[in-house]
Formats: C-alpha cells, sequence, structure tokens
C-alpha cells in the first residue's frame, strides 16, 4: 500500500505567503517516517489554484484512491487540499470511503462528527481569508485610482511612469508618432490598414523598432488616455477554471476616471470617436448583400441591434431579412419573426424624404450661436479643476482620503454627463453645419443614402408581430420636426 503525500502552491500564493513546495515535501517525510512509513509517493501539484479540483496530481491521487492501492493521505494543511469547503468536504469524503486515513500536518483529523465539525470551520476560515485578501487588494486599488494615481503596468506607447510621484510623463518622440496617427485617422486620410503602411512607409516604428501593427492602432485610437482621461476599474477579472479567467466589463457608473497630461486635444478625439463609429456602421467586409438600415436599426422588444440575414430557398431564390440579435446574447426577445429588408428600407426612406421635403430645414437654425458648447466647455472646466484640487489636497495630505472620495465620485459623474452632452452637442452643430436641402434631394446610390443617414443620425426601432410591420424614427437633428413616426406595412 502507498503512503501518499500532496503538496500544493499556486504561482501568486508563493510569492504572497512563502509556501514552498520543498518545505512541504520535507515536513510530510518527516512525519511518515516518524510512523515508519517507507513506501512513499509524491503527489505535487506547481503552479495549480486550490479553488478548483482539476489538478493533474490530485487527480492522479483520486484515481489510485479509487484503486485502493492508498493507506494514507497526508497534508501539509487542509487550504493546501483546497481553499473551498465544499472541495474540501469531497476529497475528505472520498478519501474516507476507500477506508484510508487523512493526516495533516499542521494537526490531526477526526472523523467523528466533532472532528468534521472542526475541519470544515477551518475550510470556511480558509475560504474567508482569501476572500478579505482580494477585498483588501481591490479596495486599495480603488483607493489608488481615487487618489488620482494610475495603475501602473507598462507604461503606454508616449508615457513612461514616474514611481515617486505616480503619474505618467509624455515621451516626446513617442507624443508626435500619436499625434501624427489621430491626425491622419481623425482627417479621415487613411483607413487603420493604410494607416499601417503609411506609418511604415514614413519611417514611425514603436518601442521595439517595428512597424505598427493594425490591431495596435485600433486599440490606441479606442483609448481615452491619449486626450487626457485613463479610466481605471473598468474589468474585473473571474476565475473559472484552473488557469483560465473571465473577462468581465463593470457597469460604466463604477468606472474611476483619472486625469493624465494630455497629448491630442478633445475636438480630435471626439472627431476620431464618430469617425471609427461611421466606420464600423459602414464597414462592408463580411456583407453578402447591402442593408440600409444596417448598424442603425435596433430591435422594439428588447432594444437590441438587429442584423440583416439572407436566406437561400431551393429555386435559387435570395430572400434578405433583420433579425433580433439578442439570441446572441442569451437574451428572451418576444420579437422572433423575420422582417423584410426591401420592404422596411423603402418605408423608412419615404419617410425621411417626406420630413425633409413637407417641413422647413433645420440648416435655417444655423443662426444658433455657439453658447451651449461655451457654457458647456466653461462648466466642465471647472468641475476638472475642482478634481484636480482634491485630489492634490489628498496627496498632500491636507484632507483624508474617505472624506473626499464622495466627493470625487459625484465630480465624477458630473464631468461624465458633461462630456456626453459637449459630444452630443458639438456633433449636432457639426451636422446642422454640414446639411442642406440638396443632400435629400441628390441622394440616388445606395452609399449616398447610408452617408445620409449617418449624417442624420438616424435609429430606427422595428418589429412585427400579425403579419405587420412597424417601427419608429428618431433621429437628430430633425427631431424637433418630427421626434416619432410609425409605418404599418401588411406583408
Amino acid at each position: 500500500m502507498i503512503a501518499a503525500l500532496y503538496v500544493r502552491v499556486s504561482t501568486d500564493e508563493q510569492a504572497r505567503t512563502g509556501y514552498s513546495l520543498g518545505d512541504q515535501i520535507r515536513r510530510c517525510r518527516e512525519r511518515f517516517i516518524s510512523m515508519e512509513l517507507k513506501n512513499i509517493k509524491e503527489y505535487i501539484d506547481d503552479g495549480y489554484s486550490g479553488e478548483f479540483l482539476e489538478r493533474p496530481a490530485l487527480q492522479r491521487l483520486r484515481n489510485d484512491l479509487a484503486n485502493h492501492s492508498v493507506s494514507h493521505v497526508l497534508v501539509y494543511d487542509p487550504d493546501r487540499l483546497s481553499r473551498n469547503l465544499t472541495n474540501q468536504l469531497i476529497l475528505a469524503d472520498e478519501i474516507e470511503k476507500s477506508g484510508c486515513q487523512l493526516l495533516f500536518v499542521t494537526g490531526d483529523y477526526d472523523a467523528s462528527p466533532e472532528g468534521r465539525l472542526f475541519f470544515s470551520m477551518r475550510g470556511a476560515i480558509a475560504a474567508f481569508e482569501k476572500a478579505k485578501i482580494r477585498e483588501r487588494t481591490m479596495r486599495g486599488k480603488r483607493a489608488k485610482a481615487l487618489s488620482g494615481k494610475p495603475l501602473f503596468g507598462r507604461p503606454p506607447y508616449g508615457y513612461s511612469c514616474d514611481y515617486e510621484t505616480g503619474q505618467y510623463i509624455i515621451i516626446p518622440e513617442e507624443a508626435n508618432t500619436i499625434r501624427e496617427i489621430f491626425h491622419c485617422y481623425a482627417s479621415n486620410l487613411y483607413g487603420v490598414r493604410t494607416l499601417a503602411a503609411y506609418l511604415e512607409a514614413s519611417h514611425f516604428f514603436n518601442r521595439n523598432g517595428k512597424p505598427f501593427s493594425v490591431s495596435f492602432l485600433h486599440r490606441l485610437l479606442a483609448n481615452e488616455l491619449y486626450a487626457g482621461t485613463k479610466w481605471a476599474m473598468t474589468t474585473y477579472q473571474k476565475t473559472i477554471a484552473q488557469h483560465k479567467r473571465q473577462t468581465i466589463k463593470r457597469d460604466k457608473s463604477e468606472w474611476i476616471a483619472i486625469p493624465v497630461p494630455p497629448i491630442i486635444d478633445r475636438e480630435i478625439w471626439h472627431k476620431t470617436v464618430e469617425l471609427r463609429k461611421q466606420k464600423k456602421i459602414l464597414s462592408q467586409r463580411n456583407k453578402k448583400h447591402e442593408y440600409l438600415l444596417s448598424g442603425i436599426i435596433k430591435c422594439a422588444d428588447c432594444g437590441y441591434a438587429m442584423q440583416g440575414v439572407t436566406f437561400h430557398s431551393r429555386n435559387n431564390k435570395y430572400y434578405h431579412y433583420y433579425v433580433c440579435t439578442a439570441y446572441i446574447n442569451r437574451l428572451i426577445c418576444h420579437n422572433k419573426k423575420c422582417i423584410p429588408v426591401l420592404e422596411l428600407d423603402d418605408a423608412v426612406w419615404k419617410i425621411i424624404l417626406n420630413i425633409c421635403q413637407t417641413n422647413p430645414f433645420i440648416h435655417k437654425e444655423k443662426r444658433k450661436s455657439n453658447s451651449p458648447v461655451i457654457a458647456l466647455k466653461s462648466q466642465l472646466f471647472q468641475y476638472q479643476k475642482r478634481q484636480i484640487s482634491i485630489l492634490k489636497w489628498v496627496a498632500s495630505g491636507t484632507i483624508p482620503l474617505n472624506t473626499a472620495e464622495k466627493e470625487l465620485k459625484n465630480l465624477h459623474k458630473q464631468i461624465e454627463k458633461l462630456q456626453k452632452l459637449l459630444t452630443s452637442a458639438t456633433s449636432l452643430q457639426a451636422r446642422e453645419a454640414s446639411l442642406s436641402p440638396e443632400d435629400f434631394i441628390t441622394p440616388q446610390t445606395f452609399e449616398e443614402k447610408r452617408q445620409l443617414l449617418l449624417k442624420l443620425n438616424i435609429v430606427v426601432h422595428a418589429k412585427k408581430e400579425k403579419d405587420i410591420i412597424s417601427f419608429t424614427l428618431n433621429q437628430t437633428p430633425i427631431a424637433k420636426l418630427c421626434s416619432y413616426h410609425s409605418y404599418d406595412s401588411s406583408t
């Protein structure tokens, strides 16, 4: 019969608590030798979390237990067996049923009701300690973010880290490259792939002296850090299996904005965001048919986007429909009927033309001043100034963090709200200045119609019930003229 010793350590825990495989093995062997047991077999899991049972050495031990080839199982401590109380009880039950004796170096295990109760209490305490460590770690990260200090990892391109002051420092050479990237994209000179080729031809390279990849440029253009705001606590990771974690996005109300030295202007950033949104909608990649409302049609039942699909019949005919994508997100939606593409596209386009031909056009309101935009910028500047002052007071120790935390959260919400209003007002002003009545008369091709719908920021909510298609139109800047339209058509 085998005297089995089981040892385990995870990489993170080894660095944090000093557990070592060598020390566990030595202590376990000394215990077996004192018991005069010589046929010792080692089961070692190096770098595996105790939260899950899927561990190679543990699986081999469980197989040997099932074959009744083990007489004793010795573990340094119950939390080496598992940090999950339920898993601890499962393993202890398997060991008992195999007729094997369970031992621990740090204490004896008694199979009596009292012993099992004590064993359960120790397991609960281990789970509680792990939860407390995680909670303290997250609270420390949140406090650091609220104090205005970035959570440093590898410095992003364009910045270096000052670990004494806890701030980012702009690298002039890399900052010039970033400004060139945003300028070329926001000016609509290049798409991302063409931009990557242009940068390589112009001898702009990354820190490793290699050309910028397309994926890196996508991430860079989507990073608000370069406009002066670094978002912290945007995601968290959930361990779902050994060496496998799922990244989950937090609700935006939980995000923390950290001011950093900006490399580009806010205006360039807003142009980039708007252009990326439009190019995503207009992308023809993987499209086998042209859908006029692609990217701007939503389900009237659940609010999720609808996408165009094509069905091929046996008589070699193709049928095109809009369908709700709620099933992709595993949501329940009652709008399960397909909506014919051509019928809905024609109906929406007729209403757009009718609105614009029978009402005074919105461009006549160009006389409106820029006062709303100016007022919003002024108010946003005051809030940001107040935020920076509070962060300086916290850093200097003038006020404690817990006193400033509530005020910082309120300021963050106000700043986020103002930034959205400013983006909307700036976008509206740009659209009003760019549209003219001729825009509604001249569109003939599919692309011209798509460009016009994007300029108007059309949003269509549609559904089909009892063979009746109904939809509503919400549009800006012509929302003041006609904010709600519906159309029913029997199929």
